[in-house]
């Protein structure tokens, strides 16, 4: 997990803000039981995504993020998959003012393909198997993505295991699956790969700190590296002083 900043001021974010209160689907307006009173937070959602401007405002958190899951950093772009879930930080089941707010919204990562067989292959059908939003539906985190130290609270190792500092960050850990197999195993082989050489040795420090140096900054299509904050908290762990 780690911090997304959003920006407000944005045209595409403005453009969008201004649809929800010309319906009345705002926060602001949605406070007033007397506005809609009918309308829970799932009902605001489903209107609120067929919005002119909802398309783009999906692109622009796309954006923001750097084309990773807002929780366990996996790409969200896939050629022959549907490539995320649209994730209400504070459950729209629970709250219908934030149902639509871009302050609430970020996008979350969907089963993949391999992750979808595998399940139909288990014998424990379990929904422990999912991850991230697929598995956190209408629970309330301590911990998420809007908060600037949110990646303090947590702590990656060369396993592909991730650690909770705090006994509310592992329940976060609990509610999102992030130590389900899958991800453990798919983190552990993208960790393998920039610490270690092809014979298995332990690279350099001056190449661990290089890449170190670089593992956040956004690609040339301005996206990040897949697992980004993983990689850059165990290359610190590495990285002698």
């Amino acid at each position: 997990m780690r911090y997304i900043d959003k920006d407000y001021s944005d045209a595409v974010v403005v453009a969008y803000e201004d649809e929800l209160k010309a319906n009345q689907l705002d926060k602001s307006s949605l406070a007033n039981p007397n506005i809609h009173p009918t309308l829970k937070g799932p009902d605001v959602y489903d209107q609120v995504k067929s919005f002119v401007h909802f398309n783009n405002l999906k692109n622009k958190m796309l954006q923001d993020q750097g084309g990773i899951c807002c929780y366990c950093g996996q790409v969200l772009v896939f050629q022959k998959h549907p490539p995320y879930i649209v994730e209400h930080v504070f459950p729209k089941e629970r709250c219908r003012e934030l149902a639509g707010e871009y302050e609430n919204l970020l996008l979350s990562c969907r089963p993949t393909d391999e992750e979808e067989k595998e399940r139909k292959d288990a014998h424990d059908k379990d929904d422990k198997f999912w991850h991230c939003d697929k598995l956190k539906d209408n629970k309330v985190l301590t911990y998420t993505p809007l908060q600037p130290d949110c990646s303090s609270h947590f702590r990656f190792y060369e396993s592909g295991e991730v650690e909770g500092l705090d006994n509310e960050a592992k329940n976060d850990i609990e509610t999102l699956g992030l130590n389900c197999k899958y991800l453990v195993n798919r983190r552990k082989a993208a960790i393998f790969a920039v610490l270690y050489d092809l014979d298995g040795n332990l690279l350099p420090n001056d190449e661990l700190e290089k890449y170190c140096a670089v593992v956040m900054n956004r690609k040339t299509d301005n996206t990040y590296p897949e697992f980004c904050f993983v990689l850059a908290g165990v290359l610190e762990s590495y990285i002698k002083k």
